[in-house]
């Protein structure tokens, strides 16, 4: 599925004859739900229906806002839908320029989310984070035998740890039935290098994966941070 592009305004023509570019209002997009889902009516957002699916849209200004308080604001509305209804959940920035362009959006991706809807439906997204050591600048600048050596000590420094692996590995071992799917990669969180591994989990199966995870919390030693549940973005795509 093809990312989302901030919408740039509408070319229109001045006196002079030259273009320039006249700020229009952008649709940010929410997420993906199924035509007859059951949402409860919020005020500003708006259904865009098409192909036995639905776009929830709210209008909004053409530049994104960076804003911590925005954010967090489109994140909390996330949240709000995928408790009522199956949801494959937009990250913030995620614009179309119109009515037209959404429904063409949907009409472009309708197997791939209507394929999305039905794994993600009655689950919730669990994370667990193996800290990393923080990536020595020194191994990456430092000066070299050849070039293939500097290549090979940058790959060093921004590997996965052998042992993180095995760490890993024995989490999604032990955790076997209690997922539909995972999913992993390298992040930062509060400044920190972590090794996010994220679980889609069935409703049903959510108490037992908790319960699990205190059990494994005793064998290991750090067994990292874990959160959720959450909206399923990890598998959104």
């Amino acid at each position: 599925m093809s990312p989302l592009r901030p919408s740039s305004g509408q070319a229109t023509s001045t006196s002079s004859g030259q273009a320039s570019t006249t700020p229009r209002s952008a649709l940010l997009l929410y997420g993906i739900v199924a035509e007859d889902a059951p949402l409860a009516a919020e005020h500003g957002m708006q259904l865009i229906k098409a192909a036995k699916l639905a776009a929830i849209v709210k209008s909004g200004e053409p530049e994104i806002s960076h804003e911590s308080a925005v954010v967090l604001a489109f994140g909390e509305q996330v949240m709000r839908i995928h408790q009522q209804t199956a949801l494959i959940p937009m990250r913030y920035g995620s614009v179309l320029a119109d009515e037209y362009a959404v429904t063409q959006h949907l009409l472009n991706h309708e197997e791939g989310y209507r394929t999305r809807l039905a794994m993600l439906a009655n689950c919730e997204e669990m994370g667990i984070r193996l800290p990393l050591d923080s990536a020595s600048d020194n191994a990456v600048t430092m000066p070299q035998v050849s070039g293939h050596d500097y290549l090979l000590g940058r790959k060093r420094a921004y590997a996965v740890p052998e042992h993180v692996e095995q760490q890993a590995t024995l989490l999604n071992n032990a955790l076997t039935g209690l997922y539909r799917q995972h999913c992993a990669e390298i992040s930062v969180f509060n400044g920190q290098r972590t090794y996010l591994l994220s679980y889609l989990v069935p409703r049903t199966e959510l108490q037992a994966f908790r319960d699990k995870l205190n059990a494994l919390a005793d064998s290991i030693t750090d067994i990292g941070f874990i959160s959720g549940p959450w909206p399923p973005y990890n598998f959104a795509s």
